[in-house]
């Protein structure tokens, strides 16, 4: 059989998982094209694996999601190592990637070297895209789980950079650092299993999930970090938060850290969905 054979049978099989998207990726990947424009040019190719692909359609119509099917997703720019020990990488973690990118630049210039702590890293990506972009940097990335961790260490091969792992809940493993010039987090927050969509909830890591109370993890990192533990003059603090948080975690902030820069955003969908706290001790001086 071939490609344009199997593309229009896998088009009408209506099933709600092998969308026009997951049919274009699987034999793209099969093919082992570089996009759908490559893959046309060899649409009257003769299948390469049949037999692998046959696998991987059978898992997506009963619903297993396209990215643990292939074993990897595509983030920000490129592709990382993902199984069912770690989440799929969503759109919101890349507006965050790309946003913690934007405020290093801002606050310590395009090539700084400086110390990144990526807590509850999954499969690394956070942690492994600022390391490619910010070479010189010191990068570590934490999670509790070994097996994440592990996934981590594959994508740090898989992209070529050193990145230190450990393993630990939450800031255990950083204890004994100092001069942290920047926190990035991503950690669980949802609180009721109602609100998950069926395919999420079966699928990916409850532990990377849910939370109880939903703001657990940022209470337990704002409020226990110590300050020897940031940059006296300059440091950044992002993460990734539930949309209905905003309320509560001002309130945190106003207490820990009173006079302090922060600032919440909105997603792609108008949700307040990341939260930015910067300290600039130089801009702090000026404006005095």
């Amino acid at each position: 059989m071939t490609y344009r054979q199997k593309f229009f049978e896998l088009k009408n099989l209506n099933n709600k998982y092998l969308n026009l998207t997951a049919i274009k990726t699987l034999l793209v990947d099969n093919g082992n094209y570089k996009d759908f424009f490559d893959l046309l040019n060899h649409f009257d190719d003769e299948i390469k694996d049949a037999n692998k692909l046959n696998s991987q359609i059978e898992k997506i119509t009963y619903g297993e999601p396209l990215q643990y099917v292939l074993g990897y997703a595509y983030f920000v720019n490129s592709n990382y190592i993902v199984t069912k020990d770690v989440l799929i990488p969503r759109q919101e973690t890349e507006q965050l990637a790309v946003g913690v990118l934007t405020q290093i630049i801002k606050l310590f210039g395009k090539s700084p070297k400086i110390t990144i702590i990526d807590i509850g890293t999954g499969s690394g990506i956070l942690g492994i895209y600022l390391k490619e972009y910010f070479p010189k940097s010191r990068v570590i990335c934490t999670d509790i789980s070994d097996k994440c961790l592990k996934i981590s260490e594959k994508n740090a091969k898989l992209h070529n950079v050193e990145v230190e792992l450990r393993q630990g809940d939450m800031l255990a493993p950083i204890m004994d650092e100092n001069n942290i010039d920047v926190i990035v987090s991503n950690p669980p927050y949802i609180l009721d299993e109602s609100t998950v969509d069926p395919q999420t909830l079966k699928y990916e890591p409850h532990l990377a999930l849910f939370a109880n109370p939903d703001t657990k993890y940022y209470e337990e990192i704002l409020t226990s970090i110590d300050k020897q533990l940031l940059n006296d003059q300059k440091f950044i603090i992002a993460f990734e938060i539930g949309e209905d948080m905003k309320d509560r975690l001002t309130n945190i902030i106003e207490s820990k850290y009173p006079n302090i820069m922060y600032r919440f955003e909105k997603d792609i969908y108008g949700k307040d969905r990341f939260l930015y706290i910067v300290k600039n001790e130089e801009l702090t001086d000026a404006l005095n």
